[in-house]
């Protein structure tokens, strides 16, 4: 009885290619195909391991320097369009801002105060007095906005979500979802790649930063790449690891390049299973990995030139989870799996005579 109940549970699984909806079905299936053609045992399924926690915020957060109220109070009385704006910011709400919300008055107040500023220097009676107070507070919020830039993206919750440790992966067919956090995240890699300057020169676009951010918070693409990255590692090296030890010369699979019944049946397996199920997850999730990676790096590196000195929790956390070069990063481990996973196969398919010809 349970040999007949094994067996239909066996036929169940190989008659529910209809149902694999999401990569961990896709995948587990074309180990299952490969491990029964080669009758060999099938790998573990896959277990997640714990990913490295986002740094706190604690570590995360840049000190920046308060200005003295009684300079605040200069503004106050002169107005320079920065009254509304300044009791905004000292507001009950204000007071609690989130990091994302604090970095939009950065960017109002400094740019406002870099207009008001001129504005004094080519008035026809120049106020001396006041004009050497508004320099004093121009030159505090400059040598701080590149913290704020900082603070406002890297302490923000928007941001924390796309570093969370979820586990799901991204989905078969996207959404487009991970190309519209693609694209919010490029607006922060432009947003920073001004230079200090430019910030006191053109109007904050409030609204394309708001928009970034409602989209990093809500699709949180960054761990379902990571997700995916990792979950194609672990089955790509393992079905390396079943062609190659059906090709060990021991037991080689097919002798002088000639294909048996055996090779006949893993081809198809190659085709359909691999090819037609697992590849293009495969290259989807390599492209927006390889983007959302490139764009965190040139973000970080945006800071650089900033001259900012990125907190070391962020340095560790980013050659681990956003490096392409680390030797133990997610990426390259990878892109070692992928590699590996494609020898494997080169190797069946010449070893068998059934490698593809360019009529093929």
């Amino acid at each position: 009885m349970l040999k007949r109940l094994s067996i239909l549970i066996v036929l169940l699984i190989s008659l529910s290619g209809c149902s694999r909806d999401t990569p961990e079905l896709v995948l587990g299936n074309y180990l299952y195909r490969l491990s029964n053609t080669l009758d060999l045992n099938q790998p573990q399924s896959y277990i997640p391991e714990a990913r490295i926690q986002f740094p706190l915020k604690r570590d995360r957060i840049l000190k920046t320097t308060e200005i003295r109220e009684g300079l605040l109070d200069v503004l106050k009385l002169k107005r320079c369009d920065l009254l509304p704006l300044i009791a905004e910011r000292n507001s009950s709400l204000g007071k609690v801002a989130k990091p994302s919300a604090k970095l939009q008055y950065e960017l109002n107040f400094y740019y406002l105060l870099t207009q008001c500023r001129e504005s004094l220097r080519n008035a026809s009676a120049i106020d001396t007095e006041l004009l050497k107070r508004v320099n004093e507070i121009h030159r505090v919020k400059r040598d701080n906005l590149p913290a704020e830039l900082w603070n406002g993206i890297f302490t923000a919750s928007e941001m924390e979500a796309n570093f969370s440790r979820s586990q799901t992966a991204l989905p078969l067919v996207d959404n487009s979802s991970t190309q519209q956090s693609i694209e919010a995240l490029r607006t922060l890699v432009n947003l920073t790649a001004n230079n200090l300057d430019q910030f006191g020169l053109t109007k904050p676009n409030e609204d394309r930063l708001n928009q970034a951010f409602k989209v990093l918070h809500s699709n949180r693409s960054g761990p379902a790449i990571i997700s995916s990255l990792e979950i194609l590692t672990y089955h790509l090296d393992q079905a390396a690891n079943l062609l190659d030890k059906r090709n060990s010369p021991n037991t080689p699979l097919c002798r002088n390049e000639s294909p048996n019944k055996t090779a006949r049946i893993l081809e198809n397996v190659f085709y359909k299973f691999y090819i037609g199920e697992v590849l293009p997850y495969l290259a989807q999730t390599d492209r927006y990995a390889s983007q959302w990676l490139d764009l965190n790096q040139q973000l970080l590196q945006n800071y650089t030139t900033l001259s900012i000195s990125i907190p070391q929790s962020m340095e560790t956390y980013s050659t681990t989870i956003l490096s392409k070069t680390a030797p133990h990063s997610v990426w390259l481990s990878y892109q070692r799996a992928r590699d590996k996973h494609t020898e494997a196969w080169q190797k069946t398919l010449k070893n068998c005579g059934m490698m593809p010809t360019q009529k093929d």
